[in-house]
């Protein structure tokens, strides 16, 4: 679907939600009367409206739990029915047994209360073949809204996802270079690490969501590079969650001091230069590899300045911090041999930041 179509449709009420539960009704009910005619019209609908969720993964797992709940619920009633008349003892009978082995299996809640309703309606319409025909028809009510869910996604998620991953990458390089300033000072870096990780994590939570959908087979390639991209970056925030937590155990005269802001700035142009070679087309003047041996140098060259005059317990704790720094420069290493060029994004402002930042910390260097 065109974002522009999707917006002019939500300021008539047209939600992206509310097109898949019409279409999945309506097709399931279309669907039903094709193959069984007039009977039980409405159990194929019910589930297309029922199990319609925002992602394909969210449908899926409740459809899943309610045919469960369906299957347990309608067998009980089926043995139950052949031997009690309905009455009260026979519901009560159904729902202890029903509900009972539901829950000692430790299976979802949704698929239990599914136990409930189905043992009593299948004890209402026992002579109808109600097990079969619901079982049945909520089957294919639900591979049609899985399909509706597959089919009918937002506008532009690839880009969506992989701005994400960019935005995220950007911060995590803005948080390491403010880390240094310590105390106080320190805790809008910190803030902004936390923000690093909640953008990567929803990256990657939407690029799995992606991949129940059609509309990644064109960029499956690039949602490879992607996930890959994204799981380093990951794997760098680990790195720099470590490196604050040291920094905050160091004295103020060694946290905050003008090489151990250095270091971190240079690192941290490697964390931008990464992000922003990897997930846009952003151009950068000097090649990351070249970035990345600049920084380790600095590393060695600070670190063994301050082997000269620190205590054994600053040493130690020091030492920590460079080794966290030299395993973001690994990573980022390793992650810029395997990276992919993908497709630059419409809003090419949160590309370009990227640039200003490993530029200025390069041309201090030089």
């Amino acid at each position: 679907m065109n974002e522009g179509l999707q917006d002019r449709l939500e300021k008539f009420g047209l939600s992206l939600y509310m097109i898949r539960i019409t279409l999945a009704a309506s097709l399931s009910w279309l669907a039903v009367h094709g193959l069984y005619g007039d009977q039980y019209l409405y159990f194929a609908p019910l589930a297309a409206i029922l199990i319609t969720q925002g992602t394909v993964k969210a449908s899926l797992e409740k459809g899943c739990y309610r045919l469960l709940g369906i299957v347990l619920g309608g067998a009980v009633s089926l043995i139950v029915g052949r031997f009690l008349d309905i009455g009260i003892v026979s519901l009560l009978l159904i729902l202890l047994i029903g509900i009972g082995v539901a829950t000692a299996c430790r299976i979802n809640v949704q698929a239990v209360s599914q136990v409930g309703v189905t043992s009593v309606l299948a004890l209402t319409f026992y002579h109808d073949h109600y097990v079969v025909w619901r079982l049945a028809e909520t089957l294919i009510g639900v591979l049609i809204a899985l399909l509706i869910n597959m089919i009918i996604v937002p506008p532009k998620g690839f880009d969506k996802v992989k701005g994400l991953a960019l935005e995220g990458s950007l911060l995590l390089a803005d948080s390491l270079s403010g880390l240094a300033a310590g105390g106080k000072a320190g805790e809008p870096a910190r803030s902004t690490l936390k923000r690093s990780s909640a953008l990567l994590a929803k990256s990657s939570s939407l690029q799995k969501e992606l991949l129940y959908t059609l509309s990644h087979y064109p960029c499956r390639k690039e949602m490879h590079g992607l996930a890959q991209a994204t799981a380093h970056l990951q794997k760098v925030h680990f790195y720099v969650q470590e490196i604050a937590e040291e920094l905050s155990l160091l004295p103020a005269h060694y946290a905050a001091s003008d090489r151990m802001n250095e270091v971190m700035a240079a690192t941290a142009d490697c964390i931008a230069l990464y992000g922003a070679r990897t997930l846009s087309k952003a151009e950068a003047g000097r090649p990351l590899t070249e970035s990345a041996r600049h920084a380790r140098e600095l590393q060695l060259c600070w670190f063994s300045e301050l082997q000269g005059h620190c205590p054994l317990t600053a040493i130690r704790d020091l030492g920590a911090v460079f080794s966290h720094l030299n395993r973001v420069l690994d990573v980022i290493e390793q992650a810029g041999y395997a990276a992919v060029s993908a497709v630059a994004l419409p809003a090419r402002s949160e590309a370009a930041r990227s640039i200003p930042l490993v530029n200025k910390g390069l041309s201090h260097k030089l």
